[in-house]
């Protein structure tokens, strides 16, 4: 499948692993641009929120730029495809309690808390590759499938909305690893790094109808 129509707009506020996420939807055949100004939301069909470091510092860094009116414009009040990563996920959520408790942008509810680490024996952070179990059809990935992404994270998104929990992972317990509300969609594994998993994963998000 081709996907040189879409142009992805890749959110720069310098807490992110933007390159990575570039050569990944290089690699499919997609524009990527980088939005760092309200002017840049100008001729995108995608937009991608990525995330790297504490909860607060992030949500501190997003809203420095001034596109947290834009971004909730076009996700919400637009309803058009965003994707968030890692804790460009945990963003979405209502709150985080990450080092102190945080606002997020209020997307999709829910709130960010540590996993467990119970039994003792998991590890925390829960780093490399695990099990993530769709419960609804996404892209090439149909209710049921199990495939493997790479994880990186101490947090995890917890009290989903009923029905908007797209998959889940198992690490001392079982965790929402990807939410979607409507054209909003977000994992928390890094899909850039997943390889054919992950790009699979990309290409289920590029094909979502931007209109």
């Amino acid at each position: 499948m081709s996907f040189g129509a879409c142009h992805v707009g890749l959110i720069d506020y310098e807490a992110g692993n933007v390159r990575s996420i570039e050569n990944a939807l290089d690699h499919l055949g997609a524009r990527v641009s980088l939005v760092s100004q309200a002017s840049d939301f100008e001729g995108k069909t995608h937009l991608l929120l990525p995330g790297v470091g504490a909860f607060g510092y992030c949500a501190d860094k997003l809203r420095a730029t001034g596109l947290v009116p834009q971004l909730r414009q076009w996700a919400i009040d637009d309803g058009r495809p965003l994707l968030g990563i890692c804790v460009g996920m945990q963003l979405l959520a209502d709150r985080g309690e990450e080092l102190g408790t945080h606002d997020g942008l209020g997307l999709v509810g829910g709130t960010v808390r540590p996993l467990k680490g119970d039994p003792p024996s998991v590890r925390i952070p829960h780093v490399g590759w695990n099990d993530v179990t769709f419960a609804d059809d996404f892209g090439s990935f149909r209710a049921g499938d199990t495939a493997d992404f790479y994880f990186d994270h101490s947090f995890a998104y917890h009290d989903p909305v009923h029905g908007e929990t797209l998959g889940t992972a198992e690490h001392g317990e079982r965790f929402c690893a990807i939410v979607r509300r409507g054209k909003l969609v977000a994992s928390q594994f890094h899909p850039e790094k997943s390889q054919r998993a992950g790009l699979r994963f990309l290409e289920g998000f590029l094909g979502i109808d931007p209109c």
